[in-house]
Protein backbone atom coordinates (compact mmCIF):
# COMPACT_ATOMS: atom_id res chain seq x y z
CA UNK A 1 0.00 0.00 0.00
CA UNK A 2 1.25 3.53 -0.30
CA UNK A 3 -0.55 6.62 0.29
CA UNK A 4 -0.40 9.65 -1.66
CA UNK A 5 -1.87 12.84 -1.39
CA UNK A 6 -3.31 14.89 -4.45
CA UNK A 7 -4.84 18.39 -5.41
CA UNK A 8 -7.78 17.83 -7.38
CA UNK A 9 -8.50 20.86 -9.92
CA UNK A 10 -11.81 19.96 -11.04
CA UNK A 11 -14.78 17.95 -10.87
CA UNK A 12 -13.43 15.48 -13.48
CA UNK A 13 -10.92 14.55 -11.63
CA UNK A 14 -12.65 13.49 -8.62
CA UNK A 15 -15.41 11.65 -10.78
CA UNK A 16 -12.35 9.97 -12.25
CA UNK A 17 -11.00 9.25 -8.95
CA UNK A 18 -14.51 7.95 -7.73
CA UNK A 19 -14.50 5.58 -10.82
CA UNK A 20 -11.01 4.02 -9.91
CA UNK A 21 -12.51 3.54 -6.23
CA UNK A 22 -15.98 1.91 -7.34
CA UNK A 23 -13.43 -0.84 -9.04
CA UNK A 24 -11.61 -1.10 -5.98
CA UNK A 25 -7.93 -0.35 -7.80
CA UNK A 26 -8.17 2.99 -4.86
CA UNK A 27 -9.14 3.59 -1.62
CA UNK A 28 -10.25 7.28 -1.09
CA UNK A 29 -9.47 8.33 2.98
CA UNK A 30 -12.17 11.15 3.65
CA UNK A 31 -10.23 12.68 6.79
CA UNK A 32 -6.33 12.24 6.24
CA UNK A 33 -3.58 12.72 9.12
CA UNK A 34 -1.38 15.15 7.24
CA UNK A 35 1.53 16.68 9.28
CA UNK A 36 3.91 18.39 6.51
CA UNK A 37 5.04 21.93 7.02
CA UNK A 38 4.67 22.30 3.18
CA UNK A 39 1.14 21.92 2.90
CA UNK A 40 -1.48 24.62 3.48
CA UNK A 41 -3.15 24.27 6.92
CA UNK A 42 -2.55 26.13 10.27
CA UNK A 43 0.31 28.25 11.78
CA UNK A 44 2.59 26.02 14.04
CA UNK A 45 4.58 27.42 17.04
CA UNK A 46 7.96 28.69 17.32
CA UNK A 47 9.20 25.89 19.30
CA UNK A 48 7.25 23.20 16.52
CA UNK A 49 9.25 25.17 13.95
CA UNK A 50 12.70 25.19 16.13
CA UNK A 51 12.13 21.28 16.35
CA UNK A 52 11.53 20.73 12.91
CA UNK A 53 14.50 22.39 11.95
CA UNK A 54 16.18 20.54 14.52
CA UNK A 55 15.22 17.33 12.93
CA UNK A 56 16.01 18.61 9.46
CA UNK A 57 19.65 19.46 10.51
CA UNK A 58 20.16 16.00 11.90
CA UNK A 59 19.06 14.44 8.66
CA UNK A 60 20.75 12.88 5.75
CA UNK A 61 22.00 15.09 3.19
CA UNK A 62 22.66 14.21 -0.83
CA UNK A 63 25.07 15.64 -2.81
CA UNK A 64 23.23 17.70 -5.86
CA UNK A 65 25.73 15.52 -8.29
CA UNK A 66 24.07 12.21 -6.71
CA UNK A 67 20.43 13.71 -6.46
CA UNK A 68 20.46 14.13 -10.30
CA UNK A 69 21.92 10.29 -10.36
CA UNK A 70 19.26 9.15 -8.04
CA UNK A 71 16.14 10.86 -10.42
CA UNK A 72 17.91 9.93 -13.64
CA UNK A 73 17.57 6.04 -12.49
CA UNK A 74 14.21 6.31 -11.29
CA UNK A 75 12.76 8.50 -14.41
CA UNK A 76 14.12 6.06 -15.89
CA UNK A 77 12.70 3.15 -14.29
CA UNK A 78 8.94 4.97 -14.49
CA UNK A 79 9.17 5.38 -18.14
CA UNK A 80 10.03 1.56 -18.93
CA UNK A 81 6.77 1.25 -16.59
CA UNK A 82 4.42 3.99 -18.68
CA UNK A 83 5.08 2.56 -22.20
Amino acid sequence: MQTLTIELTGNHALQALKDLEQKRLIRIVKNPELCSYALPGKEISQEDFKQWVKYAEGSPTASITEARQRWAEQKKKLQKHIR
